[in-house]
């Protein structure tokens, strides 16, 4: 994916949405999500743009997972509506410096603040239309395992927004946390589709 903080700006532009242009470390945490059909693979982005201290633009981009793994998409269903799939969006005031699994992360702020999809058919495959729920719970940022290295999405994601490395997440953990120098405890998130940056 080729993105720098310019084009990034004009694909929020185009999209009507917010991109927090002022001051130092105005954090615009965004993902990008592949076209492909593939499942259980991180094949998406998730970045974050910013201006550092000198106010000079910066953008990092991380391998990701937006979509739910397949052990939620085929085996087991925490909602008797299906699997939660985001849909792409703005969602201001999303998340939060807080934990997920014991660890610090990007956590939920409040409940209804998602809008997804919900996958309930098992057949492994991503349902990108039907009903729009809002009661999804625990919708996080988080990371794989700070352990070993993880191939396939799995069980590290049911709906949750999911960076592959730890070693990417621990950057992206330290922005985030150098962000709360200058502002509140509040951290919006846009899930941005691939062709969205492709069409500009």
């Amino acid at each position: 994916m080729e993105i720098d903080y310019a084009k990034l700006q004009a694909v929020y532009a185009a999209k009507g949405y917010r991109f927090f242009d002022q001051g130092s470390f105005n954090l615009n945490l965004f993902g990008i999500r592949n076209a492909s059909a593939q499942v259980d693979e991180f094949n998406d982005w998730m970045g974050v743009a910013f201006r550092d201290e000198w106010l000079n633009p910066r953008l990092l981009l991380f391998k990701a997972s937006t979509k739910p793994g397949l052990y939620y998409l085929k085996h087991k269903i925490l909602n008797v509506n299906g699997t939660a799939i985001l849909i792409p969006g703005q969602y201001k005031g999303a998340w939060k410096l807080g934990h997920h699994n014991g660890y610090e992360a990007l956590q939920q702020r409040t409940e209804g603040v998602f809008k997804v999809w919900r996958d309930a058919d098992h057949d492994a495959q991503f349902d990108y239309s039907g009903p729009i729920y809002t009661d999804v719970q625990g919708l996080n940022g988080h990371t794989t395992s700070f352990r070993s290295e993880v191939e396939r999405v799995n069980r590290y994601s049911a709906g949750c927004q999911v960076i592959q490395d730890d070693l990417d997440f621990n950057c992206l953990m330290l922005i985030v946390k150098k962000s709360l120098d200058y502002f509140s405890n509040s951290f919006s998130y846009t899930l941005l589709e691939e062709g969205d940056c492709l069409s500009l």
